[in-house]
């Protein structure tokens, strides 16, 4: 009885936060930088988060 409702309790949860996902994709939420024209639109350096400084891709030669 207590795992069954363990179970369906972990299963809303994780359909919430895929809902959310998909939501915020959907409506096309800010990116990590908090400017919309993703991490090579931040015109302020101290904007740029470690994730955005990841996410650069390299130049091609």
């Amino acid at each position: 009885m207590w795992q069954n409702i363990i179970l369906i309790f972990i299963i809303v949860a994780c359909l919430f936060f895929i809902g959310r996902r998909i939501r915020s994709q959907l409506k096309g939420s800010n990116s990590g930088c908090g400017c919309s024209g993703g991490c090579g639109g931040c015109n302020t350096p101290s904007a740029k988060t470690k994730e955005c400084e990841t996410k650069k891709h390299p130049s091609l030669p």
